[in-house]
């Protein structure tokens, strides 16, 4: 079985820019969270008569986090016995867990490498103003309670990269 990468890290971080350069370099098949979910989640959330932006309700998250998480590792599953594959995906809740990589590497049958991408709380608001994305508004209007959220991050073995730069 071929390698495993993911990229972790807090939203507008740097984590599909470091990603799509570290699939080149490895030759991989890259997953991002964004990618293989977006169309799929406005559509569902649309049905169910909420804001197609959201990604951070209770509702969002006991509907579709889950699942979507659960697309990204049976996409992975699906391309490791040909390629390496880099997942790109926040993992919050996941990086809390001392033995996340252990448990990856167990149920995957292969190696795995877990990067998470930090900068200063100034870099990530500016860059998440710039992207001008409608699913960061809530998040930049509650700035001070969403950046609690990321302090205690992370308790598993990872690769630590700055992403100021």
């Amino acid at each position: 079985m071929h390698p495993l990468y993911l990229v972790t890290g807090q939203p507008a971080v740097g984590k599909t820019t470091y990603a799509q350069k570290l699939a080149q370099s490895k030759h991989a098949c890259l997953i991002d969270i964004d990618t293989i979910s977006e169309p799929i989640v406005q559509a569902g959330l649309s049905l169910a008569g909420m804001p197609v932006d959201d990604r951070d309700s209770q509702t969002y998250k006991q509907a579709f986090r889950e699942p979507v998480y659960d697309a990204m590792w049976q996409t992975a599953r699906q391309n490791l016995p040909q390629v390496p594959v880099v997942m790109c995906g926040p993992f919050t809740r996941e990086l809390r867990q001392p033995d996340w990589q252990q448990q990856i590497q167990q149920n995957m049958q292969c190696p795995v490498t877990i990067y998470w991408l930090y900068a200063s709380i100034a870099t990530i608001k500016m860059r998440m103003q710039k992207r001008g994305n409608k699913r960061d508004w809530d998040k930049l209007a509650g700035w001070e309670a969403y950046q609690t959220y990321f302090k205690a991050m992370p308790q598993c073995r990872h690769i630590a990269v700055n992403c100021d730069t």
